[in-house]
């Protein structure tokens, strides 16, 4: 599992200039959870230090491999590295003064956890996925957003059940049961957060078909990219905001 993080990772790195102009400085590397957290989630993110003193650092929970599924490894590490959370994450912490405090680690998850949703759709235009498999997780992660919409409401709106909320995953989606518990162990705790994947991409998607429709030729994936990242992980008005006067001025 680590192994194959690595390579995706790898792979990311040497198509990015492709399709970002702005790069983060500090690396990222791969790592296990320790063995006290490895089954409190499938993976995450942590950034670098600012000053440049340790790389950003992806903890992969590496927790009964024979019962995860291959398809979910290279979407997760996608959305954990680059082009996700590492990658919006870290540009805007080195953007340093040039944008406020609050922009630099500020955490919107309708823009943060979008972001990181959305890149995998770029991940699989520029042909990092190693093969068909990996590119069904992809398409499987987003009905899996979509079942994170439905249950993080039933909990908060409709007082579900952690079995309730299990259950209805593990159904609409057959992930391992792993997977389906930190999300329904997670939501209770921390209202809307499971909203905001799915509503974060649709509206990062929206802003990507409007600049394509409205600039046409003039266009460019490079900028666009860069312009969405460039004021850290805002809420998504904000966001709508800015691309809308890029676009307006671009024109």
């Amino acid at each position: 599992m680590l192994q194959t993080a690595r390579d995706a990772l790898a792979r990311a790195q040497a198509e990015m200039p492709k399709w970002f102009g702005r790069l983060p400085r500090a690396p990222v590397v791969v790592e296990p959870y320790p063995a006290f957290r490895e089954r409190q989630s499938v993976g995450e993110w942590n950034p670098p230090a600012e000053d440049g003193s340790r790389p950003g650092i992806y903890y992969l929970s590496t927790y009964d491999p024979r019962r995860k599924s291959r398809a979910d490894l290279e979407p997760l590490s996608f959305h954990e590295t680059i082009p996700g959370h590492h990658l919006q994450g870290t540009i805007a912490l080195e953007r340093g003064d040039s944008i406020p405090a609050i922009a630099r680690y500020f955490w919107s998850p309708g823009m943060g956890e979008g972001w990181a949703e959305y890149s995998e759709q770029p991940a699989d235009e520029m042909g990092l996925y190693s093969s068909a498999v990996e590119q069904f997780g992809m398409l499987a992660d987003i009905t899996l957003s979509a079942t994170l919409l439905v249950v993080d409401t039933g909990i908060h709106a409709f007082g579900w059940s952690r079995a309730q909320a299990i259950d209805y995953i593990r159904e609409q989606t057959h992930v391992p049961l792993l997977r389906a518990e930190v999300v329904a162990d997670r939501y209770p705790v921390w209202p809307a957060q499971g909203l905001s994947y799915g509503l974060g991409r649709l509206e990062i998607q929206r802003l990507r078909l409007f600049a394509q429709t409205k600039l046409r030729d003039k266009f460019d994936i490079r900028e666009f990219h860069d312009r969405v990242l460039e004021n850290g992980a805002v809420p998504l008005p904000v966001l709508r905001a800015a691309i809308e006067r890029w676009v307006d001025e671009s024109r």
